[in-house]
């Protein structure tokens, strides 16, 4: 009999040296790999291994005979066995959990059930401490539960694991699944002994315990060489999936996840060959966000990021399955459309993307409108290599910006030679800055009712030493696309501020009108540039109206009433230029603080013959006066337009029949002069 006990106790002391060179193992994997399931899985041996060591205790202490139920080293033994007991289970499923759904247990969660179990144990362990208690009723409270409770939860975690398997390689899932099964298998065995028990009214001889300390050694084992195996399967997928990830990155653009510029050109190639190969036609289309800067100056790149993931979504549903759409970088966007019968195709397909971004954007409760310019360049009359394909879209798409933006381009090979000339007014336009070529015009604003002159409109020109006098229409497209539209706006500011200042003294009610181009009015320091311009010149800021045109303004409607506040704030007048070309939303004019409505000349030139216009006009002018808004009337060029507006009780009419925009020196003469609208 002593040889058996030192046998069990043998066994139960290599039990314990196994816990503990797991517990130990499983911590170094921690320590290097830092996952959640390793963290629990060394917990659970670590409580295991506190489980074995105070079985190997009780084979000893057992020996005495005063080692009672009573006794107070029993009594420790027997809260750490039940609650090491219980909390080897819950770590261990724990870990099960995390590696089967990839994601960590809640810390929240994980502590409660821990404390949980801690408490199980310890109330177990107290429960029955008289040495009057059968002992049958002892094992069953205190290893009886667990283990018909470790049964039903081993069962689920191996069918789990099972599961999993199928979608891993290797043997790992597959032999922790078997250990678990094991386990449970024993665990049905402990239980089938306490039912043994309890009909014989005998505990079985220790020569079977023994056998159940070898097979627990046995089921410990495999469950720990199939943790350590799933272990580097774990990480063997996981490298495999961070090769892909890497292998997606390099080829595909992070923030949108479309194809980018490598992987685009990849496909244009192959689509080529293709192409070649059938006879076959394939298009070209170059996209770019009509002022996307603006969005991002004024409202931040992390808006930015968000839209152009919107404007990416957009355009996928637009597309065909075959067709690939990629970011080639900031905003620009490409389509390859690999066959089309015809250059009609193509066309539908850009001008289905346009009416589909010209719906409103809802972006961080920001409201934002976009168009976008496309190009379009088609295999194999506009090229037959990926670079000139491209080049010549680019080309295209510039030339749909130049044209008014929200819109497209076929390209066409004249267009190189407009790139070539566009490069070299942008060259010359940067001098012109520095030359003292820019120069401003002046056009005369009538009040209806005195038929005097109460304004004037400061208009840039370019006297170019080799063109001559140029119109904006040559350079101004050119200045927004390079940002010189910026330092142009400061000086058009600045100028015309100083020319009234001129004027004033003898004009004193002359006002000042200026545009503002898109990015001027984006710009953050707008209002300092202002405040110096009015500050510099010394005019009145009642005097100085600053002009925006409607589709600018709705662009960033809440960006817009906020600027325009801040302006109103300082004295300045507002006018809306341009009104009934852009998006009319009457809701948002409501809610713009401006002074004044420009209509637009278009609307004016059929007024008198095209009843729509004559609606149009009468309706906002009576609209305007109820929201005690001036009129202005643009393009004005004969007398019954001129009555008409009388008739509608317009305030103030602008157009050539007064006076086409001159400088400045024959404007000082109109004034002079005193010259009016004829009756």
């Amino acid at each position: 009999m002593p040889n058996l006990n030192i046998a069990i106790a043998a066994t139960s002391s290599a039990q314990l040296a196994g816990a503990a060179v797991m517990a130990v193992l499983l911590f170094g994997f921690y320590g290097e790999y830092r996952k959640s399931y390793l963290f629990h899985w060394t917990l659970g041996w670590a409580a295991l291994t506190i489980y074995h060591f105070v079985d190997t205790v009780w084979q000893f202490a057992s020996l005495s005979p005063s080692f009672t139920p009573t006794n107070p080293l029993r009594v420790a033994i027997t809260i750490l066995a039940g609650v090491s007991g219980w909390l080897n289970l819950g770590f261990v499923l724990f870990g099960v959990f995390e590696i089967v759904r990839r994601r960590p247990v809640r810390m929240q969660h994980a502590r409660r059930i821990a404390i949980g179990l801690v408490l199980i144990g310890i109330v177990s362990a107290l429960f029955f401490l008289n040495a009057d208690t059968a002992p049958l009723v002892r094992y069953i409270v205190r290893v009886g539960i667990r283990s018909t409770l470790t049964v039903l939860l081993f069962v689920i975690a191996a069918v789990a694991l099972w599961r999993t398997r199928d979608r891993r390689e290797g043997i790992g899932f597959t032999l922790l699944s078997a250990a678990f099964i094991v386990t449970a298998i024993e665990q049905v065995h402990f239980i089938a002994v306490a039912t043994w028990w309890v009909i014989n009214n005998t505990p079985y001889p220790n020569q079977y315990e023994l056998y159940l300390g070898l097979i627990n050694l046995l089921a410990t084992s495999l469950m720990g060489i199939g943790m350590v195996a799933t272990l580097l399967e774990d990480e063997r997928e996981a490298a495999e999936l961070a090769a892909l990830e890497i292998e997606h990155l390099a080829y595909h653009d992070a923030l949108t996840g479309l194809p980018n510029r490598p992987l685009f050109v990849d496909r244009l190639i192959v689509a080529l060959a293709q192409a070649h190969r059938s006879g076959a036609r394939l298009a070209v289309l170059f996209l770019d966000l009509d002022r996307f800067k603006d969005i991002n100056d004024s409202l931040g790149h992390t808006l930015g990021d968000s839209l152009l993931k919107a404007v990416a979504e957009r355009i996928r549903r637009c597309v065909r399955e075959g067709d690939t759409i990629a970011r080639f970088g900031g905003d620009e966007f490409t389509l390859l459309i690999p066959r089309i019968d015809k250059v009609e195709d193509a066309a539908k397909i850009a001008q289905k993307i346009i009416e589909t971004l010209k719906i409103p954007f809802l972006i961080h409760e920001h409201e934002l409108f976009v168009t976008t310019s496309i190009g379009v360049s088609i295999y194999p009359s506009d090229g037959s290599d990926p670079e000139t394909l491209v080049r010549n879209a680019d080309t295209a798409m510039y030339r749909a910006k130049e044209q008014g933006r929200d819109s497209y381009q076929l390209y066409a090979p004249a267009m190189n030679a407009r790139a070539v000339e566009r490069l070299a007014l942008e060259n010359m336009l940067r001098k012109a800055l520095s030359h003292d070529e820019l120069v401003l015009y002046y056009q005369p604003l009538i009040e209806m009712q005195t038929r005097t002159i109460c304004g004037v409109e400061a208009l840039i020109r370019w006297r170019h030493p080799e063109l001559g006098l140029l119109l904006p229409g040559h350079f101004i497209s050119v200045a927004e696309v390079s940002g010189l539209i910026l330092p142009i706006g400061e000086w058009v500011l600045r100028t015309a501020c100083r020319q009234l200042r001129v004027w004033q003294k003898k004009h004193e009610s002359l006002r000042m009108s200026i545009n503002l181009s898109a990015r001027q009015f984006q710009q953050p320091d707008l209002l300092d540039q202002v405040r110096e311009a009015l500050r510099e010149s010394g005019i009145e800021p009642w005097r100085l109206e600053l002009e925006i045109t409607e589709s600018n303004a709705m662009q960033n409607a809440e960006n817009t009433i906020h600027t325009l506040r801040e302006l109103k704030a300082i004295g300045v007048r507002i006018a809306m230029d341009d009104f009934g070309t852009g998006y009319s939303s009457l809701s948002y004019l409501k809610r713009f603080p401006i002074d004044t409505l420009k209509l637009d000349a278009t609307f004016i030139d059929d007024v008198t013959t095209d009843p729509s216009d004559a609606a149009i006009v009468s309706g906002v002018i009576a609209m305007a006066h109820s929201l005690r808004l001036l009129v202005v009337a643009e393009g004005v060029e004969t007398h019954p337009q001129l009555d008409f507006l009388e008739q509608q009780h317009c305030d103030i009419v602008q157009g050539y029949l007064f006076s086409t925009p001159v400088p400045a020196e024959e404007i000082e003469m109109l004034l002079l002069e005193g010259k009016a609208l004829p009756a």
